[in-house]
This record gives structure tokens, sequence and C-alpha cells, in this order.
């Protein structure tokens, strides 16, 4: 009787119980690779529909804005009188558009509100010319960044400023409230030794979430690392995005 010699290193162990277990050791591998396959393919299956979804309503969010700045213009002009309650002319002069509103309100395809007001005219030489300004509330931190990056126009558009902001603890919207501080030059009178009077130029006061067109310091689009910063809202949907524009094309 022929004796089969038993293995004595750990590699013919090794090759000994693979040869002994072959079937149950492939029907092993055939379900681990076939459930890492499909946990791939559905997380990339997510992936995918996520951007898809997205950039759907980054772009519909795109148009109904500059839609909306195409109204509140028109709006403007049929009501030459009166340029305070620019949400109520909307909505008398029935130019609210009707897709942004829900139970009398506007509100954007995230959840959030939107807010359009007049804003504090920009004063030219002896002319005022008039201003409003349109919030999105309610974002994400990535779509606040996402929309930050995008051209919203220049000069000849109409285009003031952008800025990014949250909803802080007291409901105050600060890219709101932020975009219409005054960061251009500005000079005041001072009297100097002898009693004569010169204007000096004040230091340029900076506000990294505030964004102009060609402006030297923090032009538009915003750049990464303030889009970054002035999206700080975490998690949560509490980011805002903010647009000033001229009443009246120049």
């Amino acid at each position: 009787m022929i004796r089969i010699q038993e293995p004595e290193s750990n590699i013919e162990k090794i090759f000994d119980f693979c040869e002994r277990n072959y079937k149950k050791l492939k029907r092993i591998f055939i379900i681990t690779f076939s459930c890492i396959f499909l946990l791939l393919i559905s997380r990339l299956t997510i992936w995918a529909v996520y951007r898809y979804t997205f950039n759907r309503d980054l772009n519909r969010t795109v148009n109904q804005i500059s839609q909306l700045i195409d109204n509140v213009r028109t709006t403007y002009a049929v009501n030459t009188a009166t340029k305070t309650d620019i949400m109520r002319l909307m909505a008398q002069s029935n130019t609210m558009p009707g897709f942004l509103v829900q139970d009398g309100k506007l509100v954007n395809i995230y959840g959030g509100g939107i807010a359009v007001s007049s804003s504090t005219p920009v004063i030219r030489g002896e002319k005022s010319l008039p201003t409003f300004k349109i919030a999105y509330q309610g974002l994400k931190k990535d779509v606040c960044k996402a929309l930050s990056y995008l051209d919203w126009g220049g000069k000849e558009s109409g285009l003031i400023s952008v800025a990014l902001g949250s909803i802080d603890s007291e409901g105050v919207d600060t890219a709101l409230r932020d975009i219409e501080e005054d960061v251009e030059d500005e000079q005041v009178e001072v009297t100097i030794p002898g009693g004569r009077k010169k204007w000096v130029k004040l230091p340029r006061k900076i506000m990294s979430n505030i964004a102009k067109p060609d402006d030297d310091t923090n032009p538009t689009p915003f750049s990464e690392d303030l889009a970054e910063e002035g999206c700080n809202c975490g998690s949560q949907r509490s980011c805002s995005f903010a647009l000033r524009y001229y009443t009246y094309l120049r």
C-alpha cells in the first residue's frame, strides 16, 4: 500500500488546502468579486445621478436668475414712480415668475427663499444710479461655490457686485447685507496744520466675500480659496448667494 506523504512546509500546506477545497474557494471568490463589483457599480451610479441632478439644477438656477433679473428691470421700467417694494410691484404688474412662486413667496429650486429688493443707489458725480439686489438662500456649500465660479456678466450687463454669505443665528442674510457695502476708494476732507483743508484717500476696506467685475483685489468670478471661505456654512443648507445690479443698463 502506497502512503501519501503529508505536506511539511507552510507553502505545501497551503497548496494542499487549496487543492482539497478548490470548489468552495472558487465559490467564495466568485461571491466576493460579485459583491465588490456590485458595490462599485452602485457607487458609480449614485455619483453619476448626483452629478446629473447637480448640474441640471445648477443650470436651471442660472436661467431662473437671469430671467428674474430681466423681470425686475421690466417692473422698474413700468413703475417709475415707486421703487421701494419691488416684490409687491412685481406681484401687481404680473411680472413675478410663476415657476418660482410657492404660497405667495419666491422659492428657489433648492427649497430656500429668494430675496429681491431695491438697494442703495450708486453715486457717480452728480448722478444717482438706482440699483437692486437678489439673494438665493438656503443653499448647500457646494451649490454656493458653484454659483460663485460662474460669470454673471460685467459692467456692460450692469453687474455691480457678487457676495457670498450665510443665514446667521439671528436670521440675517450676511450676503444680502454685505453686498451693499461700499468697497470703493473713499476720500475725506481733513484740516492740516495752518488751517488748510486737504482731501485724503482712506485705506480701502477689503471684504473677501464681495467680488466686483474687473476689481484689482477681488474680481469676479470668485477664486477657489475665497469661494471656500465665503461659502462657509458647513453641511447645512444655510449658504446665501447674492447679486447686485444697476436697475437700468447704462
